[in-house]
């Protein structure tokens, strides 16, 4: 294997696990890739599935990206959205690649049947494995801050030259998976990973300015409503239910709304922020953040989501008052 500490041992060598150096002949050895990531996909997961097509090309295998994501998103803005794909035909491909999900419930309903059913699955991920899913090959690195920064490495190690546009295209999802470098997920490699991009000549500027400082109108309003209709329970845990028809009313998408969602862990009285939104009828998706030492991934996982100890999420079911009914509830548990 090769040596690059940056990666996690024990991880690697558990059941079902690759290293660095499998992953390099497993992608080298295929000809055509299909790339996914989770639902709703992130900056971190969108930074990590176009680093993994530059990584997967470099090594000489054709890579295709498969997403469904909102034509309003900024994610646009930074992401060249001509290569996004959304009809995936699986017999044309020798290899699927997940990157920032490690199971099968985490990719978009569009492509999960299809992707649960292909033989040959190779997953890159920083979330805690959870599920052992059959066929697959796992590269967990959950010490690591963020998908792109597994990429990055993995580019890093293997020698790889990286340009300015997908050297962005990475450090815009470590950005989005630190905050800005502010959780307690950075460290000092995630600063050296960080530097090595730099070197790049990438326009940080940029990115900072489309994610954070071209605030809409809509995503304004969404913030109001947000700061106008919370509550708080128990142990200072902070619960907001939105439905479909306040996203209507307001003409804001859950994109204005996810933009907000880590500001309000950013108060200070609020050890727990726990957000639902209705996605589709009677379905809302819960994205929580926490801090001073409560968990939130044990009680994701628990509701059958998952995600990091201080970001995670899950779904529940029923109407506006069964939904605020359930999440009174979970508040209680911590």
């Amino acid at each position: 294997m090769m040596k690059n500490e940056t990666f996690d041992k024990d991880k690697i060598s558990a059941p079902n696990y690759v290293d660095i150096d499998e992953i390099q002949n497993i992608i080298s050895s295929s000809n055509k890739v299909a790339i996914f990531g989770h639902v709703n996909p992130d900056l971190d997961c969108y930074g990590a599935m176009y680093g993994a097509k530059y990584l997967c090309e470099r090594l000489g295998a054709e890579a295709h990206l498969f997403a469904i994501n909102s034509d309003k998103s900024f994610l646009n803005d930074i992401f060249d959205k001509s290569l996004i794909e959304r009809d995936f035909d699986s017999s044309k491909f020798d290899l699927v690649l997940m990157v920032d999900c490690n199971e099968f419930s985490r990719i978009d309903i569009k492509f999960r049947e299809a992707v649960q059913n292909f033989k040959n699955i190779l997953v890159i991920d920083h979330h805690e494995h959870s599920m052992i899913e059959n066929g697959c090959k796992f590269f967990i690195q959950s010490h690591i801050c963020a998908a792109s920064m597994i990429i990055a490495n993995l580019l890093f190690s293997y020698k790889i030259r990286l340009n300015k546009e997908y050297a962005e295209y990475l450090f815009a999802g470590i950005v989005g998976d630190t905050g800005r470098f502010l959780h307690t997920n950075t460290d000092k490699d995630t600063f050296k990973c960080a530097l090595k991009l730099m070197e790049h000549d990438i326009d940080i500027q940029r990115i900072y300015d489309i994610v954070y400082r071209s605030v809409t109108i809509e995503q304004i309003n969404m913030q109001k409503f947000l700061l106008n209709n919370y509550h708080v329970i128990g142990k200072n845990i902070c619960y907001i239910v939105v439905t479909k028809k306040v996203f209507k009313k307001l003409h804001a998408t859950p994109e204005d709304l996810k933009f907000f969602v880590n500001d309000l862990n950013t108060i200070k009285d609020f050890n727990v922020v726990m957000v639902a939104y209705e996605v589709e009828h009677n379905k809302y998706k819960v994205s929580c953040r926490s801090k001073n030492g409560f968990i939130v991934s044990k009680i994701a996982q628990k509701y059958g989501g998952g995600g990091h100890k201080v970001a995670a999420g899950f779904n529940l079911f029923g109407n506006k008052s069964a939904v605020v009914r359930k999440l009174k509830k979970i508040c209680l548990e911590f």
